[in-house]
């Protein structure tokens, strides 16, 4: 794959100058699932006095593949500086110390010589009940919200709405299959769920226009019947199960009103 290309070019140019002292990988690729379509989440891993040095030299290591047609420098919690290149090939380039590469996710060792990664565990707890309530609470709210944008004339603020609830209801509907991960929601959703709840998130984004809006409230409100299916007593006593049936039976009449 182009991007294995990319990763050998950047991380190899970056282990040449003796300034790195491991290089890794997460994401798609520390996870293993990764595919063609994949980013590259690649970690260079340094030493508090080699740190701006290595910031210092990034576009060199990204140039060592080839000169980048986009490149924005971004920080969440971490330097990274964000490179596409010509053939769409997309890396995002960190720079941590060795106590900043959290356990939460796998890593893929590409370079580690004086093995600083070994014996390296992660654990990331399935996402907890209290936040699937919420996701589940929220995406009702944002039906009612949508219904009045919807009545307004407003079609592009209820698409948007409701949109937010989809990719809500993409986590609780990839939670039963995937409850370690469901956070990722839509991403490769279509690998993860069956093709039938596939289907409902597909349809909800297919129908976010004009009078149609009113098939993707019910769509989602399907998503999320869907989910509540799956969910055990003691998850459902933490859900608005008063909210969703009025939600529920509501729809039609006192929200997205027929023959409007």
């Amino acid at each position: 794959m182009r991007q294995t290309e990319a990763i050998d070019a950047i991380a190899g140019a970056a282990m040449a100058d003796g300034l790195v002292e491991a290089a890794l990988l997460k994401g798609s690729f520390g996870r293993d699932d990764e595919d063609a379509f994949s980013d590259v989440d690649l970690y260079l891993v340094v030493s508090p006095a080699a740190r701006e040095a290595v910031l210092a030299q990034r576009r060199a290591y990204l140039a060592a593949f080839d000169e980048p047609v986009f490149l924005e420098e971004v920080s969440f919690g971490l330097p990274q500086l964000v490179a596409i290149f010509d053939d769409a090939t997309h890396v995002d380039l960190y720079v941590a110390l060795r106590e900043e590469i959290g356990h939460e996710d796998p890593i893929r060792v590409w370079s580690d010589p004086s093995g600083l990664f070994e014996g390296f565990a992660w654990e990331r707890a399935a996402v907890s009940d209290e936040t699937l309530a919420r996701l589940f609470s929220s995406a009702l709210y944002c039906i009612v919200e949508a219904d009045s944008a919807y009545r307004r004339d407003n079609y592009a603020w209820a698409a948007k709405i409701l949109c937010d609830a989809a990719g809500s209801a993409a986590v609780l509907l990839r939670w039963p299959d995937d409850p370690t991960h469901a956070f990722l929601g839509l991403k490769k959703l279509n690998q993860i769920v069956s093709p039938e709840r596939y289907r409902l998130l597909e349809g909800i984004y297919a129908h976010l226009s004009g009078p149609e809006l009113p098939r993707a409230a019910e769509l989602l409100t399907q998503a999320l019947g869907a989910f509540l299916a799956e969910a055990e007593p003691s998850l459902r006593a933490q859900l608005d199960l008063r909210f969703w049936e009025w939600v529920r039976s509501g729809l039609g009449t006192t929200l997205f009103p027929a023959g409007r």
